[in-house]
């Protein structure tokens, strides 16, 4: 008598989401926004010119050069903002690929943003032994952590990767509280690819710092005790009816 194989799609974590879709579209907002500017001082010029003239056509001209270096400098500094976004997009969809083969156990939210929340999750794993807010940062060259902060080529970054985690690790923590699952462990993970760090796993300030490649070892370390399963799937109900913009 055949046995019925079990499906394989069953043998692995339920993923739910689209990783690095906000840093796209976010992304080529905030390059580009400025042209918007510039396309509003164009029209500004062709509206003084024609077709009543308020400025004559040597002004107009000078203004008009001015404008075009003006879109120039922005064009390039917007493509490079836009490069910085994109490589981020990569670093989310490379580590969601990784946790795509966690064992059924695990469940994965990419890309999620919780109703009427400040904050993008780049992954929610929803564990055995807890909950991962997992923030990814795709950069290169070394960090370095003294005091609790964290210094990129020598310098503090304008948003400090581990204020980050921390702040959607509290927006977790209250959307699980007002869902009444307080009393389920939530763990920060900020995650780097192709970044030297001082060691593969740390913790810094309650934050576990680790690189890439270890990332799956962090989430398979067993924390706390299990969680019982009925608040682990209360927990993913919420969750995918916060991804599906419910109510």
């Amino acid at each position: 008598m055949e046995t019925k194989k079990e499906p394989l799609s069953n043998r692995f974590a339920k993923v739910y989401g689209s990783p690095g879709e906000a840093p796209r579209v976010l992304g080529l907002f905030r390059a580009f926004w400025p042209l918007l500017v510039i396309c509003f001082v164009t029209g500004y010029l062709l509206r003084a010119w024609f077709p009543k003239p308020v400025l004559n056509v040597s002004q107009v001209g000078v203004l008009f050069f001015l404008v075009a270096v003006a879109a120039a400098i922005l064009l390039a500094w917007g493509d490079r903002r836009l490069g910085n976004f994109l490589k981020g997009a990569k670093g989310e969809e490379w580590v969601a690929h990784e946790l795509a083969f966690l064992n059924s156990e695990y469940t994965v939210f990419n890309g999620l943003r919780l109703g009427g929340g400040k904050q993008n999750f780049d992954h929610i794993v929803v564990a055995p032994a807890g909950v991962f807010v997992v923030e990814t940062k795709n950069w290169k060259g070394s960090v370095e952590f003294r005091e609790g902060r964290l210094y990129a080529g020598g310098k503090e970054p304008s948003r400090p990767p581990l204020k980050q985690v921390k702040a959607a690790t509290a927006e977790l923590v209250s959307f699980l509280d007002e869902a009444g699952c307080s009393e389920l462990p939530v763990h920060s993970v900020l995650c780097f690819l192709g970044t030297k760090l001082p060691e593969e796993i740390m913790n810094v300030n309650g934050v576990v710092v680790c690189s890439g490649k270890r990332l799956v070892d962090v989430l398979q370390e067993t924390f706390d005790e299990p969680v019982a399963e009925p608040i682990r799937k209360q927990v993913i109900r919420e969750l995918r009816t916060a991804l599906e913009g419910g109510d």
